[in-house]
């Protein structure tokens, strides 16, 4: 070590790093100097060429070459009943305010004209050397006659081999020609937010037409219209007539199907949602083998669970989804399901969400048995199920009041203030009439909610009733208070209580019980 520092301290080593450096310093002035006198005399316009490598990275024109073949254009035509008012279509009619109605005149109906040809306009694609063709339900709905337009111009007669309206998906069948080109759904599951994706189809009717763009979001709820979707959101361009169409990745598989926009105004602001191609390929795989999808039916309507009804119900976080209604001869009542079960796990795989049940029974093989853990009172339980078959037409939801004590129809309405801005009232045939409730429903009328309420906060609304309070039959304003009250003493935050209305059937409510009289 002392021999180094005294190298590095020795006289000639400092004269020749001092040289060094004189050197290495010269020789980049007389390069600054090169180069200044040579910029002024070489400076000139020049034209401006990236490199190509650069450019074909940034081009899809290849892979659209390649996959654009496979797209298909399709139009439909359906007969569908006129309105006798200014010859609008029933299904728009209804979607006016009545008060618009009554002033729109009457039209006087031709003989024997009762329906008009309509037209519509989707995409699609071929999936396979067979001619079959995937797109949407909702744009071969109803069609009698099913055109397919080739990426050429060729048009095709097609026919329908089934369809699926859970998922939005039909198949179609044609004749292909022996050189028809396919595309395939992606095998991987790895697609991810920000990966870029392509859409094609035919918005407007234009024709084949290309939009860019990334996935925006995975796993969007499809809403009741489409439980078993999780939807990829995509940011490219999705307009009316791009419905049916494929999304692809880079690698030029198909990733989703383009099913529909979310939109303010009909058009695109850069929220397009896709069916994903793990689902999409096993429906079209089911349809082609059998026409139709098999999926497994529960029979029960069913809600999410908040942080409310957690503490409803004894969970310590909102997870699960509560049977809301049990539809009779059911699976689900066969089993012992019960409204305001909250069901946890389902053929040993856990629900978070009311959509997550749906879809993980819907997975499942009807015909087989199963074992569902329910929280019921704050007790834990196990039941066995054996699934059934779900029919496409099938009701979304369970409904149906309980069955119960009738009080005496003629007797006079008694109030009864609960606490936390509620105001109870027993419920008469004159009230049913008022607020719409059949004549069998049965319970307890919520008369006066205070909008600044606890209540008014956890949902709770005036002509709503109460029919069952912590799994206990409600017939009187008396029955829920107790409820309340046992509630309070078990030191529960909120009690689970049935309600129903008369547009949104019977669902379950977090009542909150601290501050209630």
């Amino acid at each position: 070590m002392f021999e180094r520092i005294s190298i590095m301290n020795s006289a000639n080593f400092r004269r020749s790093l001092v040289a060094g450096v004189a050197g290495f310093a010269l020789g980049i002035a007389a390069g600054g100097t090169l180069l200044a006198q040579e910029g002024p005399k070489e400076a000139r316009p020049q034209l401006m060429a990236p490199d190509p490598g650069f450019i074909q990275q940034l081009s899809f024109a290849d892979l659209v070459e390649e996959v654009s073949p496979a797209v298909v254009s399709i139009r439909t035509e359906a007969d569908v009943p006129v309105s006798a008012r200014m010859g609008i279509p029933p299904e728009l009619e209804r979607m006016l305010p009545p008060s618009f109605r009554e002033f729109m005149p009457e039209m006087e109906e031709e003989e024997g004209e009762t329906t008009r040809r309509s037209l519509g306009q989707g995409s699609g694609f071929f999936i396979n050397d067979r001619g079959h063709i995937v797109t949407n339900n909702h744009v071969i709905d109803g069609a009698d006659e099913i055109t397919v337009v080739l990426n050429n111009g060729d048009e095709l007669t097609a026919e329908l081999v089934g369809m699926d309206p859970w998922s939005d998906l039909a198949v179609l069948k044609v004749d292909p020609s022996p050189d028809q080109r396919y595309v395939q759904f992606s095998e991987e599951s790895d697609l991810r937010v920000g990966d870029y994706v392509l859409a094609v189809g035919n918005p407007f009717g234009l024709g084949g037409s290309v939009t860019s763009g990334i996935v925006s979001a995975m796993d969007r709820d499809g809403g009741a219209r489409n439980p078993y979707s999780g939807f990829i959101q995509i940011d490219a361009s999705i307009n009316r007539g791009n419905s049916g169409g494929p999304t692809f990745d880079l690698r030029g598989n198909v990733v989703g199907v383009n099913t529909a926009i979310i939109s303010p105004t009909g058009g695109n602001v850069g929220i397009g949602l896709a069916v994903p191609a793990e689902l999409a390929a096993d429906v079209v795989r089911q349809i082609i083998d059998n026409g139709a999808v098999t999926r497994g039916w529960l029979g029960v309507g069913i809600g999410d669970v908040d942080d409310r009804l957690a503490a409803a119900v004894g969970l310590d976080s909102p997870v699960g989804a509560i049977v809301q209604s049990v539809q009779p001869d059911s699976p689900a009542e066969k089993a012992g399901f019960e409204e305001g079960d909250v069901v946890l796990e389902f053929g040993g795989k856990s629900i978070d969400s009311a959509t997550g049940l749906t879809r993980v029974v819907g997975g499942f093989e009807p015909g087989k048995s199963y074992k569902a853990k329910v929280i019921r009172g704050g007790r834990e339980r196990t039941l066995t199920v054996t699934l059934d078959r779900r029919d496409p037409t099938e009701a979304r939801a369970a409904g149906g009041a309980d069955e119960g004590e009738r009080e005496n129809s003629s007797a006079a309405p008694t109030e009864t203030e609960l606490g936390l801005g509620l105001t109870l009232s027993s419920l008469t045939t004159s009230l049913r009439e008022r607020y719409g409730f059949d004549e069998d429903t049965t319970g307890v009328l919520i008369a006066k909610v205070d909008r600044n309420s606890e209540s008014a906060e956890a949902g709770f609304r005036e002509g709503m009733v109460v029919s069952r309070a912590d799994n206990e039959t409600i017939t009187q304003p008396e029955d829920l208070v107790k409820a309340v009250k046992a509630a309070k003493q078990r030191g529960k935050e909120a009690l689970l209580v049935r309600v129903q209305t008369p547009r949104q059937g019977a669902f379950f409510l977090a009542m909150p019980v601290e501050g209630q009289s």
